[in-house]
C-alpha cells in the first residue's frame, strides 16, 4: 500500500495529527491520533470484508480493484479526523473541514479524481448518519464508532457516544 505509506510519511498528515493531541490535551473523552485513525481504517476494512462487499465497493464505484480500493478505505480512515484541530479551537465541523484538508494529501499520494471524490465524500460524511451516505461513508461512520472501547472508559457516563449499543459493547474489532 504505496499510496499509504505516502500519507503516514507526509509532514503535513504528522502536523495534522499532533494539532490534534494538542488541541485536546485536557480532554477526558476519546483522543484523535494516529491510533484511533488507523483503528477506524482497518475496522472499515474488516466491515467491507465480512458483508463480502469489496467487489461491490469496486465496481461502483469505479476503482481498478482490490488493492486500489483497500487504499481508498485506509486513506478515508487515516484521514477521517484531520481537522478535529480546527473544532477544537473554532468550533468548525471537523468532517467539512477535514474533507477539504485531506485533498492535498491525496494528490500527493497518487490518488486520481475520482478515488479523492470518494475519500472526501466519506470523510464529509463520517460524522452524521443519514439514508443518503455513500457506501464508504456510512462503512466510515460505522467504523468510528466501534474504534472506541468506551466500556473502560472513565468519561463513559457524560460521553454521548457511549449511548450507542455498539461502542458500548465490551469487545469491539
Amino acid at each position: 500500500m504505496k499510496r499509504i505509506d505516502s500519507i503516514l510519511k507526509d509532514p503535513v498528515y504528522a502536523e495534522y495529527i499532533n494539532h490534534n493531541m494538542s488541541a485536546a490535551k485536557d480532554d477526558l473523552f476519546c483522543k484523535h491520533d494516529l491510533a484511533h485513525s488507523v483503528d477506524v481504517a482497518r475496522i472499515a476494512y474488516i466491515l467491507i470484508l465480512e458483508n463480502q462487499d469489496l467487489d461491490f465497493f469496486i465496481k461502483d464505484a469505479g476503482l481498478s480493484g482490490k488493492e486500489a480500493a483497500k487504499e481508498v478505505v485506509y486513506a478515508a480512515g487515516l484521514l477521517h479526523d484531520i481537522g478535529k484541530w480546527k473544532e477544537y479551537e473554532e468550533g468548525v465541523d471537523h468532517a467539512a473541514y477535514g474533507a477539504r484538508l485531506a485533498r492535498d494529501l491525496l494528490t500527493r499520494a497518487g490518488f486520481d479524481e475520482n478515488e479523492i471524490r470518494i475519500i472526501t465524500r466519506a470523510i464529509y460524511e463520517h460524522r452524521n448518519i443519514s439514508r443518503d451516505m455513500s457506501f464508504l461513508g456510512e462503512r466510515l461512520h460505522r467504523a468510528d464508532n466501534l474504534s472506541r472501547a468506551c466500556s473502560q472508559c472513565v468519561a463513559r457516563e457524560d460521553c454521548c457516544k457511549y449511548q450507542n449499543k455498539e461502542t458500548g459493547a465490551f469487545l469491539l474489532y
